[in-house]
């Protein structure tokens, strides 16, 4: 895992032509190295750790992640609002579809909520519809083959509805991958546009009816479609639906390997907190699939 974050970064950094910093200019706090930056906050949030003991995890994988300086746990902590580090991670979350880009073609759209305290639990709280306070919404699109995001947002404010986040995941996911298959949502996502977007990028739409669900198209025929499809076959219709739980297990590694809240406290570093163990769960995904499917890994 760490010499693959190792590698990964390397090749964003490479890909970006980012400019040297080794040479500070003008006065004032001096530029630290993005790249070290992006590592360090990789391994950080892949172990779990605050930014004063991820320090002494610095001296301790220095080589291994090929890391030019040792920094102090404030400059840990400045990283996670540096733009050029921010840069480095969404290349890296690029880099991280790369090796399964013609193989996946199947997708699944969810969101969660990060909790911001170890007293909170988002399953039990969801149950009472007290998940307004004390979380972090997410929202993703994820392979339902590999299990790898192929897009992520973060909700900077409480939402009521996932739907309307929908068309941008899919627009960065087709982007992404070229061509869609299967696409398969919960209730959430149920609706005539959604259906006719699917299609219109080539995709099969599967969103789970609601009660009183009417096969009336009001001029999207991928719904009229979709739910026809359900009546003539409803097994293999909720066969492919259910392929969908795949994007529950993604979010079930997320919390497991990422037990501990959202540290930080500032909205810019919670929220690039979360989109780097986002990050980590494709790394550790491609580290598996090396194995499992002999995919490389470090195709880029």
């Amino acid at each position: 895992m760490l010499l693959l974050i190792r590698d990964i970064v390397n090749q964003a950094a490479y890909n970006l032509d980012l400019p040297d910093v080794s040479k500070p200019k003008g006065v004032g706090r001096p530029k630290h190295n993005p790249v070290d930056g992006a590592k360090m906050v990789l391994m950080a949030q892949y172990f779990g750790l605050s930014n004063r003991v991820a320090q002494g995890y610095m001296l301790l994988f220095k080589e291994k992640l090929d890391l030019t300086t040792v920094y102090s746990y404030k400059t840990i902590e400045r990283a996670y609002s540096d733009m050029e580090v921010r840069q480095i991670l969404e290349e890296v979350f690029e880099l991280t579809n790369t090796p399964i880009r013609d193989l996946e073609h199947e997708f699944g759209p969810d969101a969660t909520g990060l909790s911001t305290s170890s007293k909170q639990n988002y399953e039990n709280d969801r149950a009472k519809n007290q998940t307004s306070k004390g979380y972090e919404k997410v929202l993703v699109m994820v392979g339902l083959k590999y299990k790898i995001i192929s897009s992520f947002r973060y909700a900077n404010k409480p939402i009521d509805h996932e739907s309307p986040y929908f068309e941008s995941l899919l627009r960065e996911t087709a982007c992404r991958y070229g061509r869609l298959g299967l696409v398969a949502g919960d209730a959430a996502y149920l609706s005539r546009a959604n259906c006719d977007l699917v299609a219109k990028l080539g995709g099969v739409p599967r969103f789970y009816p609601k009660k009183g669900t009417t096969l009336r198209q009001k001029g999207s025929a991928a719904w009229r479609k979709m739910l026809e499809d359900l009546i003539a076959d409803p097994q293999k219709w909720l066969k492919d639906y259910h392929k969908r739980s795949n994007v529950e297990g993604c979010f079930s590694t997320l919390k497991r390997d990422n037990p501990l809240p959202l540290r930080k406290e500032l909205d810019e570093r919670k929220e690039q907190e979360a989109f780097t163990r986002a990050c980590n769960l494709n790394i550790k995904r491609l580290c598996y699939l090396n194995y499992l499917e002999n995919i490389n890994a470090r195709k880029t």
